[in-house]
């Protein structure tokens, strides 16, 4: 039987360049997190590895961390990190705009 969790993930900050030599921008996603419900068969269990969609035809892979039950949400949140080490900007922008997934800081 299917069910209703919540991906509670986090990703790699990132560096953005403008042009070859230009203008460095320094994203920082320490203090947030993006979320999404998604349906799965069975709940995950810590160590597994989920494909996660951004957008129509690009995925990626993340590792859970931890699965809590919420009595407020009356769902199970998976809290992920992204399993690359670093964020392609590509990818960065199609999560950041993605209608599934939104992104909530951690206070």
């Amino acid at each position: 039987m299917a069910q209703t969790v919540i991906i509670n993930l986090r990703i790699p900050s990132l560096t953005l360049r403008t042009e070859p030599l230009g203008e460095v921008t320094r994203i920082s996603n320490d203090a947030i997190r993006f979320i999404t419900p998604m349906e799965v068969e069975s709940i995950p269990k810590v160590g597994d590895v989920l494909t996660m969609e951004a957008a129509p035809g690009m995925t990626f892979t993340c590792d859970v961390l931890t699965v809590n039950w919420r009595d407020t949400d009356n769902a199970f949140v998976v809290a992920c990190r992204y399993s690359k080490r670093t964020i392609a900007a590509h990818e960065y922008h199609a999560l950041l705009n993605a209608p599934q997934w939104e992104s909530r800081p951690l206070l």
